[in-house]
């Protein structure tokens, strides 16, 4: 075991003393994306996944066979009228290459191009320990060592987030009172002020709407994802069709736990 992961088990052990309880452990077990992580892991112990040549993503003919064992299978090709856009690239395929990133920066899975994917010591060991603590340790490897930029990947905001700005989200979520909705727009628009988050392009005819959506997938779809918050839609018109925009979220009672294991993990 590296030094940084038992630092990190000792930072995370003092929280579960904490929070630890038969309830919180049967949430985390029950959450898709840790049933779908140790998914991914076994499949990759049991079968010889090679990286593509340019990014060392894993091949086509793979996707399709992990990702039907997911706890909900993505959709993998879209059919518009009469024409059936397959898949093209495990990057299209958000639920499995947000898995892949965890796994990569967290020391799970060694992954490179032409190479084949390798489930590294501390990936075995992540398949056998507390539920509570998989989420835990998936959600901070996401929190601290992930640039939040690959769930937003437009050029407008450049390649790097403001200095900080994980920190002061985590320090806008702590702000909020559980089990209170709050509107989306508001958390938003406060914490881009704050951090100064800017739009580089050009064209910024839709600068504030790109920077609100930007929020929203990096910081409340994620939280979502780790069953930390609720979050509520109302359908809009957009032309001819009708589209399921998020309105407001409220964090539960799992999701503050959680958001107090990134307050130790920062210490």
């Amino acid at each position: 075991m590296s030094k940084e992961v038992e630092k990190l088990e000792k930072k995370l052990s003092v929280w579960l003393e904490r929070y630890h309880t038969e309830k919180m452990t049967e949430t985390a077990r029950k959450l898709p994306v840790r049933h779908d992580m140790v998914t991914l892991l076994e499949f990759v112990r049991e079968n010889i996944v090679i990286g593509t040549q340019c990014t060392g993503n894993m091949p086509l003919k793979m996707v399709r066979a992990v990702t039907v064992k997911f706890n909900k299978p993505p959709i993998l090709d879209h059919k518009i009228g009469k024409h059936t856009y397959r898949l093209r690239s495990e990057e299209n395929i958000w639920p499995l290459y947000f898995l892949h990133i965890l796994a990569e920066v967290g020391g799970l899975l060694a992954i490179a191009p032409t190479k084949q994917w390798r489930l590294k010591r501390n990936g075995v060991r992540f398949m056998s320990i507390d539920p509570l603590y998989q989420i835990a340790f998936m959600l901070s490897v996401w929190w601290y060592q992930v640039n939040w930029i690959v769930a937003f990947p437009f050029s407008g905001m450049g390649d790097e987030l403001p200095p900080l700005f994980n920190y002061y989200a985590l320090e806008g979520l702590l702000s909020l009172t559980p089990a209170i909705k709050v509107p989306v727009s508001d958390f938003a628009g406060e914490l881009i002020e704050k951090t100064g988050l800017v739009w580089r392009a050009q064209d910024i005819s839709f600068a504030d709407m790109f920077l609100q959506s930007s929020v929203e997938r990096m910081i409340i779809r994620i939280l979502n994802t780790f069953g930390a918050v609720e979050c509520e839609y109302q359908d809009e018109q957009l032309g001819k069709s009708t589209i399921s925009k998020l309105q407001t979220f409220k964090i539960v009672p799992f999701g503050r736990a959680l958001l107090e294991s990134l307050v130790t993990m920062s210490r």
